[in-house]
């Protein structure tokens, strides 16, 4: 197979063909699939690399691949990019091809078309829209790929902190989020979060989490600017931007000491989807159901519900292993 990778030749040996990592992510059940995405250019890895390093992303402790094909199979080599950690102990950071220009050329117009919808209706304060075309414009391509660095390192802190405190399943991954007060505080700012199933909440809690990091990043480097907004929460966030600050204020607490700790030895992986997609479903749910930030929607019984879902579902995995 001679698809080629290589980690950034600033800070790794250049690596092409390497057999060994393909024969890892590549087999009879993996897809390859087809994309008129272009692979990343050195140049772009090599300054996305540099920002997210510069900024508290330790990319250092990671290996990062740029690679030139997409992929679906155990993992999920079919998004923007990935994280996984390898049966031998090994983080690991995937940048797969992406138009990078035309994706934050994307993001910025439909950011800048919710906030113009929020504020006809009222919803959102004038100051806020200019603050949001101020932050947009420091989006380019170094800026953009260091955004998705700085969402999987994200991915890397959470799932050490999981091995720190043992948890194990999603109805673990799920109260850790309650007890600490980061789902309420999702629900208050993503429109219809809280009619998804159990499953979809945990995985929304995950990527909301990560992106509030990956904002925490910005707002520590340049002067308060979060630069791109939380994609699943950024409709709450345009109304009501103390919940942005909240979530960032949150997420710090619950991952303070995995900040350059080691990783532990369970696999596993996280992926960032198409964000352009998720934007469209937050924006149409929100504007579909005339939905307002600041609420808490879930009760106990929505709660009991989910706990009960989460834990059937970690039983039956419990029987098939069997």
């Amino acid at each position: 197979m001679d698809h080629e990778i290589e980690y950034d030749r600033d800070t790794f040996r250049n690596i092409r063909r390497n057999l060994g990592l393909i024969l890892e992510l590549i087999n009879d059940h993996t897809d390859v699939l087809p994309t008129r995405d272009p692979a990343r250019s050195k140049h772009e890895v090599r300054g996305g690399y540099k920002i997210a390093s510069r900024r508290g992303a330790r990319l250092d402790e990671v290996e990062v691949f740029n690679f030139y094909f997409k992929f679906r199979s155990h993992l999920r080599g079919d998004g923007i990019a990935l994280m996984y950690r390898t049966n031998h102990n090994q983080e690991r950071i995937i940048l797969l091809p992406d138009n990078t220009e035309r994706r934050y050329s994307d993001e910025r117009r439909s950011y800048l078309g919710v906030a113009r919808g929020l504020l006809f209706r009222g919803w959102m304060d004038s100051d806020e829209q200019s603050e949001l075309i101020e932050n947009l414009q420091l989006l380019n391509v170094h800026e953009r790929c260091a955004q998705s660095l700085q969402h999987e390192y994200g991915h890397i802190l959470h799932w050490r902190e999981f091995d720190h405190l043992g948890i194990h399943s999603p109805l673990d991954i799920y109260d850790w989020f309650v007890e600490h007060g980061y789902y309420e505080l999702v629900e208050m700012r993503m429109p219809g979060f809280e009619n998804k199933s159990a499953l979809d909440k945990v995985w929304i809690l995950k990527e909301a989490f990560v992106e509030d990091y990956r904002i925490s990043l910005d707002l520590s480097d340049t002067n308060g600017k979060f630069i791109l907004p939380n994609k699943f929460c950024h409709f709450g966030d345009f109304q009501m931007p103390e919940l942005l600050s909240e979530g960032v204020k949150i997420m710090k607490k619950m991952i303070a000491n995995q900040i350059g700790s080691s990783p532990s030895q369970r696999p596993t992986s996280s992926s960032e989807m198409d964000s352009l997609e998720v934007i469209r479903r937050v924006s149409d749910e929100g504007f579909k159901t005339k939905w307002r930030a600041g609420q808490k929607r879930s009760n106990q019984t929505t709660m009991d519900k989910d706990r009960a879902a989460l834990r059937q579902m970690s039983e039956a995995a419990i029987s098939l292993d069997m």
